[in-house]
């Protein structure tokens, strides 16, 4: 549906991180000028948390505060997963949260929320590497959405049952270990009230 003037637009996703968007974007702005441009995908660069970072993130905890549900509480990993637990942490510490909705409720599967648009394609930029470890999907573990590999923007989802067949392909940053009844009882568009990250021997609200 485009032409020759709107190549420029396209040129920069021809080195998407994502190969088959820069072999796409290549093949059609080769169609619509005849010059074809290299395919030359970038991969994301891997975030480093630093080891002070993570010592000091051991033993934390987050206490998700749902509006009408009540509160559960996750006990995050940052050995397993240090730069997701460190953006997760940076994102609560300022708020972010706050205020978004449980957008996405699937009965005997996952509860997800944390998008600005309340919806599967907006949340926080850019992308994140994933971290894939030994951490199981069972009932209350706490895990990065994507669309993909290496496309996680933030938004988190929460494991309502044992869910083994996730296992190994999506990051685990966090177990429920606390109020995971409260998990249950969410319904779609219910408000995030806050999260609020304690440190590790504080006592929650």
């Amino acid at each position: 549906m485009g032409r020759a003037s709107d190549a420029p637009a396209l040129l920069s996703y021809a080195g998407d991180f994502d190969p088959r968007v820069a072999a796409e974007a290549a093949a059609v702005i080769g169609r619509w000028t005849d010059q074809t441009p290299a395919v030359n995908p970038r991969r994301l660069p891997a975030a480093s948390a630093l080891l002070a970072d993570i010592e000091r993130l051991r033993g934390a905890r987050a206490e998700i505060r749902v509006s009408g549900r009540g509160t559960f509480e996750v006990a995050l990993l940052p050995d397993e997963a240090p730069a997701a637990v460190a953006r997760f942490v940076a994102l609560a510490r300022s708020g972010y949260y706050n205020g978004l909705t449980f957008h996405r409720v699937v009965p005997a599967f996952i509860v997800q929320g944390g998008s600005p648009g309340a919806n599967e394609f907006v949340g926080d930029g850019p992308f994140m590497r994933d971290e894939i470890g030994l951490e199981p999907h069972i009932r209350g573990a706490a895990s990065v959405s994507t669309r993909g590999r290496d496309t996680g923007d933030a938004q988190v989802w929460f494991n309502l049952v044992d869910n083994p067949r996730l296992d190994h392909d999506y990051t685990v940053f966090g177990r429920v270990t606390a109020g995971a009844e409260v998990l249950d009882r969410i319904l779609e568009c219910d408000v995030i009230d806050r999260v609020d990250i304690l440190a590790k021997g504080a006592k929650g609200r």
